[in-house]
């Protein structure tokens, strides 16, 4: 997030350098595209709002105050995932609460929500046997087998502490003092975490934790900011210094050794918001993507050794294409053009346009979103929820964004500016040999695309079995909404794989998915950790079959190093793969 008054600059920059990457020379920046010939439409995608019908009545509360603490403009995170071992993904929104609650002792109401899936359409909430704590100022969920035992575990970021719960069969138990993630004193006055997420760093067989951290923040070093001398807004994060974040390597047993500094990965220091994990550069060795708010954002490349190099400016990801950092908040990780190479989205603030990094042969990444026709449709919203799935189940890419202001009098402060904002919605059209790519924006007159929301976390599950990919979106201090998948899909059909490591993790995150096709075509998929804002995903893999073909192979390249082949494997129903091999007894 980012001050108005540095925003013009910036914007000048972008404009100039949409109409450069456009047309190769000087046009005038706002003109209108005309369309290209008979591209494939992406306007079959469509969202229905089922959250009423599926029995969903979450509120977030912000705890918002006179005192407009910055906390209050962040929230909330959610997570899709099988919590309770009945192949369905149950749901979990996490809650907050004022600072004047937390101050004063213990709140008296849940961590959140947990919804379980029934299967038929509707989620039970089971908040109060889950066995989940009470109320904080809490942020973000990361989703884990922290002990290879097949449950889902939990890990909560938020301001001034930080929980991991362990799934005991669908009910859990804060196990956050016994795991060494409980917080020092002195490290939980200022501790304001943001995103997380589960990887196995070394890949010795159990998921490590990398914990995304904002700013150092408290009530007493909380700015009072008064853009007109009388009125006080929330501060953007320019007025603070900027946090480290922490990395916690999982010794077994339950234990996690904090190693931040030896491996890297606390410095250089960012107000990060976002975390994506994958393989940049193809070495097997799972790499991070860190979005940063008006700091500049990171690339940590994996040395292999317990070690990570940042490299976010070499390579093209540090910054903006006028060389300023943004506001980054949501960010995500996918080949958006069928190349086998991983790109990146991050969603920014407004005026700064979402940014679209094609990663390039030379290992470089560019940022192309106003070619693409990312950039100037969302020019004035400020996305966190970021999103890469394919909805319409073409094969391709397509890319979601949660938006919403942080200043609910911003209609009053900064003309053209929105405090509810749509969601954004970009169909991919690749198309051709030359991996020709285009972003069409999916409008609609009614339904969700309609409406306006103060969208934060945003997270996708196939929550009603019927293969394609749905939606939940996370509100600041609003409703959680249900979004269900209803794109027609004609003779396309899919391939919908959950992985279970037995070498690698149980969770596996990073295995990469390769389907190869009878029209000679090929996906590449992989088991993602992070993503988004502040949410987890359903930890499965989804492959859309092209029309008027079949799949051929499968092949699946696990974290553990070993590569495997499916030949002709089924479609339209979930598969679950076993990873060869078996995992060595862990010493006592």
């Amino acid at each position: 997030m980012r001050s108005s008054t540095r925003y013009a600059h910036e914007v000048t920059l972008a404009l100039l350098a949409v109409g450069t990457l456009l047309s190769g020379g000087c046009r005038t920046p706002a003109a209108e595209e005309p369309p290209s010939a008979s591209p494939p439409s992406p306007a079959t995608i469509r969202l229905t709002d089922v959250t009423e019908a599926a029995g969903i009545d979450f509120h977030h509360d912000n705890g918002h105050s006179e005192h407009r603490y910055l906390p209050e403009t962040m929230g909330s995170g959610l997570a899709f995932a099988d919590f309770d071992g009945d192949d369905l993904p149950d749901l979990l929104v996490l809650d907050s609460a004022s600072v004047a609650q937390v101050l004063a002792g213990p709140v008296d109401k849940p961590l959140g929500r947990l919804y379980r899936n029934r299967g038929d359409g509707r989620f039970e909430d089971v908040t109060a046997t889950s066995g989940l704590g009470g109320a904080f100022l809490a942020m973000g969920v990361a989703v884990g087998d922290i002990d290879n035992d097949g449950d889902s575990d939990l890990f909560i970021t938020g301001v001034g502490e930080q929980r991991l719960y362990r799934n005991l069969g669908g009910r859990f138990e804060e196990q956050t003092e016994s795991s060494g993630l409980r917080l020092g004193v002195a490290e939980a006055q200022l501790s304001f975490g943001s995103s997380a997420a589960f990887f196995d760093a070394d890949r010795d067989g159990d998921l490590d934790l990398l914990v995304g951290r904002y700013v150092p923040w408290s009530p007493e070093t909380d700015v009072a900011c008064r853009p007109d001398g009388i009125q006080r807004t929330y501060c953007t994060p320019e007025v603070y210094e900027s946090a480290a974040n922490r990395y916690y390597e999982n010794q077994g047993e339950g234990l996690f050794r904090e190693r931040s500094q030896e491996a890297g990965l606390a410095s250089p220091a960012g107000k990060t918001l976002g975390l994506a994990i994958l393989d940049f550069d193809q070495d097997g060795w799972p790499d991070v993507a860190v979005a940063n708010d008006t700091d500049r954002n990171h690339l940590f490349l994996n040395q292999g050794d317990g070690t990570f190099d940042e490299q976010g400016t070499v390579r093209g990801f540090a910054f903006s294409v006028s060389g300023a950092p943004r506001g980054a908040m949501g960010i995500d990780a996918g080949d958006l053009d069928g190349d086998g190479l991983i790109d990146l989205v991050v969603g920014n603030f407004a005026q700064e346009m979402t940014a679209v990094y094609r990663t390039l042969d030379s290992g470089l990444v560019r940022d192309e979103a106003a070619r693409l026709g990312v950039g100037l449709p969302g020019l004035l919203q400020v996305a966190f929820g970021t999103l890469l799935v394919d909805l319409d189940l073409d094969g391709r890419l397509d890319l979601v964004l949660a938006n919403g202001h942080i200043e609910p009098d911003i209609e009053s402060l900064q003309s053209g500016l929105r405090y509810r904002q749509p969601l954004e919605v970009y169909g991919n059209r690749l198309s051709g040999p030359e991996l020709d790519l285009e972003f069409q924006p999916v409008t609609s007159s009614q339904g969700p695309l309609a409406e306006r929301w103060v969208g934060r976390g945003l997270a996708t599950a196939d929550f009603d079995g019927d293969g394609d990919p749905d939606l939940a979106l996370s509100q600041n201090g609003g409703s959680l909404r249900l979004l269900r998948n209803d794109s027609p899909r004609g003779r396309r059909s899919w391939i919908k794989l959950r992985l279970v490591g037995s070498v690698s993790p149980r969770l596996p995150y990073g295995t990469r998915v390769t389907a190869h096709f009878t029209d000679g075509s090929s996906r590449v998929r992989t088991l993602r950790s992070g993503s988004s804002y502040l949410s987890a995903n359903e930890p499965v893999v989804t492959l859309g079959v092209p029309e008027e073909s079949e799949a051929d192979r499968l092949e699946i390249a696990w974290p553990s190093g070993t590569v495997e082949s499916l030949e002709n494997p089924p479609t339209e129903q979930l598969l679950v793969v076993q990873e060869p091999g078996q995992r060595e007894a862990s010493s006592p």
